[in-house]
């Protein structure tokens, strides 16, 4: 009798793990390719971009999320956009319906279609619209967010971004990262940003064989 009942019990907890694993695939998670567009990642240069992407139709300035960008055109439905100062990119907007990301997630795809392929979302209104906003586990910086129709929510639009949400990520955003051609010459003496650990440094290159920090 005791054996039967230790038998039941590990077959009870066999149980238990898989419909907790079960569980956990259907409510989703998030992966390094949902915070790329067609193999352009946040971060990448604009010459990065041109390859993957192609050359764009035009290029102009705009603001998004509140900050001014470079904003390179590829049609009425697609435009990647980078930070002036590095031209790195910053933003990846797109509005076209047969654009398909991870899971087939694409235009109309429902709140139930999202959160089985990425899990649960923040919510953030931005100018009279609103957004399901996914953030990268592994840099907090860079986000997916989904412009949702406001009555049936489904999705209308992706934004694939670095640009800060909050007060916080705006300073240090607006600090960002000195340019290369800071120092006037092809390799600058003056370096900085922020580290993995989001801690500020700097460094001048005194010489080659002299860097003190600052």
């Amino acid at each position: 009798m005791k054996k039967i009942a230790v038998c039941f019990l590990v077959f009870m907890l066999a149980v238990s793990l898989s419909s907790l694993a079960f569980a956990a695939k259907k409510a989703g998670s998030l992966q390094p390719e949902d915070f790329a567009f067609r193999g352009v990642a946040l971060g990448d240069t604009a010459a990065v971009m041109q390859e993957k992407l192609g050359e764009p139709d035009f290029d102009t300035e705009i603001v998004v999320l509140e900050q001014a960008v470079r904003c390179y055109v590829y049609s009425a439905d697609l435009k990647v956009c980078t930070d002036p100062r590095t031209d790195k990119v910053v933003a990846v907007l797109c509005k076209d319906k047969e654009y398909k990301a991870r899971d087939g997630v694409t235009y109309g795809a429902t709140r139930a279609k999202l959160m089985s392929t990425y899990g649960k979302a923040d919510k953030e209104k931005r100018d009279g619209n609103l957004y399901y906003v996914y953030r990268n586990p592994e840099d907090e910086k860079q986000k997916l967010m989904l412009q949702m129709e406001p009555t049936d929510y489904y999705v209308e639009s992706f934004l694939l971004t670095s640009l800060p949400l909050t007060e916080d990520e705006a300073a240090e955003y607006e600090i960002g990262e000195f340019p290369a051609e800071l120092s006037g010459e092809e390799e600058p003496k003056l370096s900085g940003g922020f580290n993995s650990r989001g801690e500020w440094w700097a460094a001048y290159k005194v010489n080659d064989n002299l860097t003190i920090g600052i």
